[in-house]
């Protein structure tokens, strides 16, 4: 996951939107021995970046809709502790929420006027 973040991060021109599974904060250790310890390292490995949790089958749903438009990788590795899935969307790293608004703000104002 580590190296996946870098390589994302390293591009300018994207930037990650990551969603883990809201499972995982309940998944006991003794259910699950590794838990406690995947959770803090988790934690500090995404923590300059924003994380959502979601149950898992709502991020598979997401997942399912951006399949529909897009090509998706997915990579597994041989963790067996479950919940432990790290899903990273690929948003645009030059242009922002914010910026998205503004322009539709005006284009409606510029569309208005004619």
């Amino acid at each position: 996951m580590e190296k996946v973040l870098k390589l994302v991060c390293d591009c300018r021109h994207i930037r990650p939107i990551i969603y883990v599974d809201r499972e995982l904060d309940f998944i006991d250790e003794k259910d699950a021995p590794g838990a406690d310890s995947y959770r803090r390292w988790l934690k500090a490995a995404l923590a300059e970046h924003g994380i959502s949790t979601m149950p898992h089958d709502d991020i598979i749903a997401k997942l399912d809709q951006a399949a529909q438009m897009f090509s998706v990788l997915i990579l597994k590795t041989t963790m067996t502790i479950p919940y432990t899935t790290v899903f990273f969307e690929l948003d645009c790293g030059y242009w922002n929420a914010q910026s998205e608004t503004q322009l539709r703000t005006a284009m409606k104002r510029l569309e208005a006027k004619r």
